[in-house]
Formats: C-alpha cells, sequence, structure tokens
C-alpha cells in the first residue's frame, strides 16, 4: 500500500520514500490512529510525547511499550523514560520479527522489501559511499604469528571484560526460515547473536533472549567458529556492542555482497588470507567454508584477495596448514569512537 503522510520523512530516511512494500510494514506495525500520531511525535519523553499528541502521560506510556514490545520503537536505556523510532532499516527489521506474535505477512514484506528492493539501492549507496556498519572480526588462531592482534580485534577479550551477555536467535536465520529458506544453514541451533552491555540491556527490556555467562559465550563462539560462520560486530569500538556469527545462506549483509554486489557492506578485518601454494593439496574445504566466495579450486585454491574480508573460516580447517591470515591494514582501519 502507499506510504502514508505521516511515514513519509520516516521512510526516506530508511531509503524507501516510494515503497509499497514499506507502507504495508508500517501498516502492520503501528496498526491504529493512536500508534501513528506516537510515531509522528518521537522521539521523546513520555511528557513530551504527551504534549505532542494531546494523549494522557499515561496513554502514551501504554502504547509506547506495545509498540516497543512489537519492535516498532526502542526505548532510551540511558533516558528511560524517551523513546524513538530505529535509525535504520535493518535495526526495524530485526526488532520487528523477534516479536513472537508477528504475523506471516511481515515475513513475507521483509523478504520482498530485503531481497528484491533492496538490491535496486546499490547504485545509490555507491555514489553516497556511507561507512559500513559492521565489520568482519577474525578467528584469532587464524592469523599468522607475529601479527598484531589486539583488543579490538579479538571477540574473545570482549566477552572476557563483558558484565553482561545475552543472546537471541539470529534474526536473519529467523527471517530465512519463515519464509522457507537456510534449511541446509550450517549454524548451531543454540541463539549466535549475542549483546554486551546496554544491547544486552535492551534485550532484556524487551523479554527476549537469555543471560549468558562468559563461559558459555566463549563456547558458542567456538561453535560458531567450527560451523563457517563470520564474526561480525559494530564498526568501531565501544563497550555496548553486538557480534553476529553469520552465513551466507540467510545473512542479509552477505547477500548484499555477494548477491547484490555491494562489497561495502561490511567493512574488512585488518586481516587477509595468504595461501602457500607449495603446502596446498587441492581438498577443496577452504572453497567451501568461505561465506565470501572468494575461494576457488583450480587444482590448488586460488583466492580474488579483493573479496577476502579476513575472517580466517578457510585457515582454521585447513589439514595442510596451507592459509594464514596476514595483518595488511592499521589499527586506523576501525572506527574508533
Amino acid at each position: 500500500m502507499p506510504i502514508r503522510e505521516e511515514f513519509k520523512p520516516y521512510a526516506l530516511k530508511l531509503g524507501f520514500p516510494e515503497s509499497e512494500t514499506m507502507g504495508r510494514i508500517f501498516e502492520i506495525l503501528f496498526d491504529d490512529e493512536e500508534s501513528v500520531r506516537l510515531a509522528g511525535a518521537l522521539p521523546g519523553s513520555v511528557a513530551e510525547l504527551s504534549d505532542r499528541t494531546g494523549l494522557p502521560p499515561e496513554r502514551i506510556r501504554e502504547l509506547a511499550e506495545k509498540l516497543k514490545t512489537r519492535g516498532a520503537i526502542n526505548r532510551l536505556l540511558a533516558k528511560p523514560d524517551h523513546y524513538r523510532l530505529f535509525p535504520a532499516m535493518i535495526e526495524l527489521r530485526d526488532a520487528s520479527i523477534m516479536d513472537p506474535h508477528a504475523p506471516a505477512e511481515l515475513f513475507n514484506l521483509w523478504e520482498k522489501l530485503i531481497h528484491e528492493e533492496m538490491p535496486q539501492l546499490v547504485s545509490l549507496l555507491k555514489a553516497l559511499n556511507p561507512p559500513p556498519m559492521m565489520r568482519v572480526i577474525p578467528i584469532e588462531r587464524s592469523i599468522e604469528p607475529g601479527g598484531q592482534v589486539l583488543d579490538i580485534d579479538s571477540v574473545r577479550k570482549l566477552f572476557e571484560n563483558a558484565e553482561l551477555i545475552t543472546a537471541i536467535p539470529c534474526p536473519c536465520r529467523t527471517q530465512a526460515r519463515k519464509v522457507g529458506k537456510g534449511r541446509e544453514c550450517p549454524a548451531p541451533a543454540t541463539s549466535m547473536c549475542m549483546q554486551i552491555g546496554q544491547f544486552a540491556e535492551a534485550v532484556l527490556d524487551r523479554g527476549l533472549g537469555e543471560r549468558l555467562t562468559r563461559e558459555e559465550a566463549l563456547k558458542r563462539l567456538s561453535e560458531a567458529e567450527e560451523a563457517g560462520l563470520v564474526h561480525l560486530m559494530r564498526n568501531n569500538w565501544k563497550k555496548d556492542m553486538f557480534i553476529c556469527n553469520c552465513c551466507s545462506c540467510c545473512c542479509t549483509g552477505l547477500f548484499m555482497i555477494n548477491e547484490a554486489g555491494y562489497a561495502a557492506s561490511y567493512a574488512p578485518s585488518r586481516f587477509r588470507v595468504r595461501l602457500d601454494e607449495g603446502l596446498c593439496t587441492g581438498c577443496g574445504i577452504c572453497e567451501d567454508r568461505c561465506q565470501f566466495h572468494a575461494i576457488t579450486m583450480n587444482g590448488v585454491a586460488a583466492i580474488d584477495t579483493e573479496k577476502c574480508y579476513g575472517c580466517g573460516n578457510c585457515v582454521i580447517k585447513c589439514p595442510a596448514e596451507a592459509l594464514v591470515l596476514e595483518e595488511v591494514r592499521p589499527v586506523s582501519h576501525i572506527r574508533i569512537t
């Protein structure tokens, strides 16, 4: 359906100003006139939203909590009385499909928006050249001896220092399975998307997911590596982080890289794989494990270094030890804010 006037500025901000698919998503998430009125007044505190809408504070709080639970808006934990719209489309998608009561239609709409409409934005994205939101993190045991592994390269260090860790089912895999995809996904059955700090607090605030010990988080990290998943986190360094473990069969970002042709969907790690052709036996394990389609077999492995994001998945399972990750980018490659 066409986007309502009240939502046109928001649809423009999300990158889909004319999308009837997005219009229908808004209709499902904001399903009554009071919710639409509240959405148009965001962001703000309960008192501010009451003033802007003319609705009593008690009603504002009730509506806001309903929409937060639905994944349509979120609450600022630093200011518990404040609510806002999600600033990015993928955040809205992830939040809304994690609602256990989300209708089947919503999953089909997100599938259409991402797999049919979002690829049409690639030329615009390339022209605008926004910084990637997420960055690949290397598997530490895949790095060449002597390589400089810093705290900012280490998911394990994040977990070791974290006071609060949570995990939720992967939104991308949830989305894929709801529309009949991802049946051959290599990911373990346990929840593989993990959060630290305020991201973890937000998960608990919505009543989603589970709290993990550091030991359990590290165990799941190892399980993800064994399954060949790619570690991803925010492309900056803060104490509040989320860690995704991604596969090419379900992940939205990998779809954009591998199929839509938008290589800047993720920032690569500071490392890149190097092959010793003299050791390679041509077994093909590395090709099967590469989520970025950077490796092909021609007697021995052939690596397209332009497609290598430095995850290390190929390295840790190479039986001939013919692959290592070597440091190729400086620390300044990472946005530290």
